[in-house]
């Protein structure tokens, strides 16, 4: 792709090391030497066995998480932790996280979920018309019906909990999705609603989407190009195709032959 990247991470490096560990030098970094690229309108997927280091490599690019060293650049320009952001960088950079009942307040109903985005970030509130109305478009766009607005999260299933947390993200116009293994607390036919949802809106809003995931079953249904990770480094990086039809690491090769073993079984 020869336009510049929408997101790019240049030698991430993050550890959580005590003094004495810094000092023995025998811990590895949770993430060592990381770098890729997400351009508009892609899906840059993010694998890895649990403890891999993709969960913090996405809470860095969120600016949850600082980096030892190591620059993350959004439209060219260096950003840092998110209290740090310009409003428009907080708001072009939004999370959806793996439980999508816990990132939700359960005493709020969802209008009211939803609308804090907008007293938070006031300049993306909706001027020409109601919030209602606004919020009742927003649950049509992640297929859910403008009655749940009166909801709270409790009383909603797991997937109708990470629909409105997609929808809470969308209120705040982002450009880029950072989704933390956003399916895989949902059952299997919720994720491919999901995931279908996921492909439509990158589509619809011209979004680009980190997407970070254990699961190599998911990939396929959505990204663009994969990012294999292991022990905090990154192995491979290929088109989705080349990766699943022609895995050069033998790191990568052990994640597909174990999921077409699951498929199977």
């Amino acid at each position: 792709m020869s336009a510049p990247a929408l997101i790019e991470a240049r030698d991430l490096v993050v550890n959580f090391h005590s003094r004495w560990e810094r000092r023995r030098g025998t811990k590895p970094n949770a993430v060592d030497g990381v770098s890729f690229s997400v351009h508009a309108d892609e899906t840059l997927a993010v694998v890895g066995e649990s403890g891999s280091g993709k969960t913090t490599v996405a809470r860095c690019v969120v600016g949850l998480q600082a980096a030892q060293s190591g620059t993350v650049l959004f439209d060219g320009a260096p950003v840092g932790r998110v209290a740090r952001r310009a409003p428009a960088t907080r708001r072009a950079i939004q999370m959806v996280f793996q439980d999508p009942t816990a990132s939700l307040n359960p005493r709020m109903t969802v209008r009211s979920i939803i609308a804090e985005t907008w007293r938070t970030h006031p300049s993306v509130a909706p001027t020409d018309r109601s919030w209602d109305d606004e919020i009742a478009d927003l649950l049509a766009d992640v297929g859910l019906d403008a009655g749940l607005a009166a909801r709270r999260a409790p009383s909603l299933s797991g997937g109708q909990c990470q629909r409105v947390s997609i929808a809470r993200a969308l209120a705040l116009q982002p450009r880029l999705l950072v989704c933390d293994e956003a399916v895989s607390a949902l059952d299997v036919s919720v994720q491919s609603q999901i995931l279908r949802l996921l492909v439509g809106l990158r589509a619809k809003r011209r979004l680009a989407i980190l997407f970070i995931t254990h699961d190599l079953g998911v990939v396929r249904q959505i990204a663009d190009r994969v990012a294999v990770m292991r022990q905090g480094r990154l192995v491979e990086t290929a088109t989705a195709d080349d990766l699943f039809d022609r895995p050069i690491d033998p790191y990568t090769r052990k994640l597909l032959d174990a999921a077409l073993d699951l498929e199977g079984a």
